[in-house]
């Protein structure tokens, strides 16, 4: 048996089939290989194993009893049915061999800071990471979009992780979609329509509730992020900031984090999220200071940004945020908005120091308007 030992990593290659007639001989060697080594966590690495029976099974549960942090990876898709028909998925964590596609010449129908969107054909759409992602952060994304569908937010579920090239991707089957961003471009006539939905589908995530205490809290990302841009400001703008952000009322409602029309797909009369990786509970304030920063903040220190990432005018774009923030309150408020700007600008100041640390003009741009309205208001209440 091949075997690779590799910072207290021990992985066992499995190869053809392991049936009755070898499984003696393969438990024999399984045995000597884990006597004779030293290691933490065990991996049964079944790229080229094709096929499994009931006394390979075995081996396997005898593995995993004497080996608790066991792992089955590579698994195809015939060996991972039987591993889950008969349990083992429960009992250890086993990973599907990842399927290779290709995207070349496939159409862009989204694209974001994180990730790409391409239609592959007319039933599936691939979401690639831009950026160096693992498979753990991709399953957490994943696993919150499972979550949030269940509680009845609108979101594409995908169960298969692929590789592009040397990046990963995940796979959605969806007929006939394309973004919201690219609808409100083909049907200039439902500008109203479209609107309304989208705003509902905000006033939707941000009404429904989740007690998990895994899905994170923005309001204490937020309090860090004050933290990290503490150095920045005087301690009497550091200390107001900060205590508005934990005068924010606790709320157990979602919060998408990044719910800007790329990042929803529409598929006939559904509008369904695709990028859930930065989905949070909190208090909508959040929700809607987020979501200014590509439709109108990106753009005050960088001219042509709206364009350069949307395709589309700064002019519609705030015109189209303002619509959404109108909406949503049920009423034209410049209070209302100061105060989600403000929230806005304590972000944005944090992703660029954390993001373009270099990019001094939109550093001290969003400082600037920070500490402008920092001065002007003593609380951040919005009325919900």
């Amino acid at each position: 048996m091949r075997f690779e030992l590799s910072d207290n990593l021990l992985t066992l290659f499995f190869e053809g089939e392991l049936n009755s007639y070898n499984a003696d001989v393969m438990e024999k060697e399984v045995d000597e290989v884990l006597s004779s080594s030293i290691f933490q966590t065990l991996n049964l690495d079944f790229a080229k194993l094709h096929y499994i029976s009931s006394a390979g099974l075995r081996i396997i549960l005898k593995i995993k009893q004497k080996h608790d942090d066991s792992h089955v990876i590579n698994a195809n898709l015939d060996v991972y049915d039987v591993l889950q028909m008969t349990g083992f998925t429960n009992i250890m964590d086993v990973k599907k061999a990842m399927r290779e596609m290709s995207v070349e010449g496939a159409e862009i129908i989204g694209e974001g800071f994180f990730s790409t969107v391409y239609r592959i054909d007319k039933d599936t759409i691939i979401k690639v990471f831009n950026r160096t992602s693992d498979e753990k952060q991709i399953e957490r994304e994943l696993k919150l979009a499972k979550q949030a569908f269940v509680l009845g937010i609108p979101t594409a579920i995908s169960f298969d992780i692929v590789k592009v090239k040397d990046k990963l991707g995940v796979r959605f089957e969806m007929l006939d979609c394309m973004s919201l961003k690219n609808a409100f471009i083909k049907y200039p006539e439902k500008y109203d329509e479209l609107l309304n939905k989208y705003v509902d589908l905000l006033k939707k995530i941000n009404t429904t509730e989740c007690f998990d205490p895994s899905v994170p809290s923005i309001k204490k990302f937020f309090i860090e992020k004050v933290d990290a841009i503490k150095h920045l400001l005087d301690e009497a703008h550091y200390e107001k900031l900060l205590g508005l952000m934990k005068s924010v009322p606790e709320r157990s409602t979602f919060v998408h984090g990044d719910c800007h029309f790329k990042n929803i797909m529409v598929q006939g009369e559904d509008f369904l999220l695709i990028d859930m990786d930065t989905l949070s509970v909190g208090h909508p304030i959040f929700e809607l200071a987020n979501l200014r920063c590509p439709y109108v903040a990106f753009e005050e220190d960088a001219p042509g940004n709206c364009e350069q990432f949307f395709g589309m005018k700064a002019e519609y774009c705030v015109k189209l945020y303002d619509d959404i923030v109108r909406l949503y309150f049920g009423k034209e408020d410049e209070v209302i908005k100061d105060k989600i700007a403000l929230v806005c600008y304590a972000h944005m100041v944090w992703w660029t120091l954390t993001n373009q640390k270099d990019n001094q003009k939109r550093l001290n741009g969003c400082k600037e308007r920070l500490i402008a309205l920092l001065d002007k208001y003593n609380d951040i209440d919005i009325g919900i």
